[in-house]
């Protein structure tokens, strides 16, 4: 799934490969509404004296729509980031807090969906290691393709993490329609280093989970669809946006 892996492939003595754990950290409730993320203490082993991390904040949300002509945009994709943390005792015993993003709520506001969470490693009660933040709210509005564009509303980097190397992930982005939004469309984004690129979705029969072509925000970190209505009859509510992961490896000791 993720490019640190094969910066793992090192070469030990001669020939052989290092070997390594891989610690996964993550809500197993992948498509469930506000699942809370997962957080836990992980010891150091005796005899590990660095470890790896990589993590996906959790997805923005979808925003809701109750207007004639109302378009959208949906959540955006959360940012990523990685960190080899080094310099440990090798005798084992020092705690982290890791936090793995939870999923956002299923929003009934008609302009904003819900910020996604960040997902994060630091010191037991203390500095954080890295973490990586969740990706912007979707974003709905009235006479969408007057508002934004018929030809669509582009998508821009957003975010922010810290670490040693990171990308931040991307807004959500829409097209307008001027035929009652039967025609229009978002494209829900997926986070760096997963599959899904950007799918798009014509989402005006969405309601919490979202039933429209796009279907569920891709895990983890990707964005939930908005929804388009025509008629304005209908409070439909907007997709969640899907939670982080935290991966953890660390060397396999003799």
């Amino acid at each position: 799934m993720a490019g640190l892996r094969t910066l793992l492939q090192i070469g030990g003595s001669g020939s052989t490969s290092i070997d390594y754990n891989e610690l996964y950290i993550y809500n197993t409730n992948k498509t469930a509404v506000s699942n809370g993320g997962s957080v836990c203490e992980w010891t150091v082993p005796t005899g590990v004296s660095w470890f790896a991390v990589e993590l996906w904040g959790g997805g923005g949300g979808g925003a809701s729509a109750c207007c004639c002509k109302q378009g959208s945009a949906p959540g955006g994709s959360a940012s990523y980031a990685r960190k080899f943390v080094t310099g440990l005792s090798g005798t084992g015993g020092e705690v982290y807090t890791l936090c793995a993003a939870g999923s956002t709520g299923c929003s009934q506001n008609a302009t904003t969906g819900c910020i996604g969470f960040p997902s994060f490693v630091s010191v037991s009660g203390g500095a954080v290691q890295v973490c990586a933040s969740g990706g912007g709210s979707g974003q709905s509005k009235c006479y969408f393709g007057s508002n934004c564009s018929y030809s669509g509303c582009p998508q821009s980097q957003c975010g922010s993490w810290t670490g040693t190397f990171g990308i931040c992930g991307t807004t959500g982005s829409g097209k307008g329609s001027s035929f009652c939004h039967n025609s229009s469309w978002n494209w829900m984004p997926s986070a760096p280093y997963t599959a899904g690129g950007n799918r798009g979705t014509r989402n005006h029969c969405t309601r919490c989970q979202g039933c429209g072509m796009g279907g569920y925000a891709h895990w983890p970190g990707g964005g939930g669809a908005s929804v388009s209505e025509h008629s304005g009859a209908n409070a439909f509510y907007g997709a969640a946006g899907s939670g982080g992961l935290i991966t953890i490896y660390y060397p396999v000791v003799s």
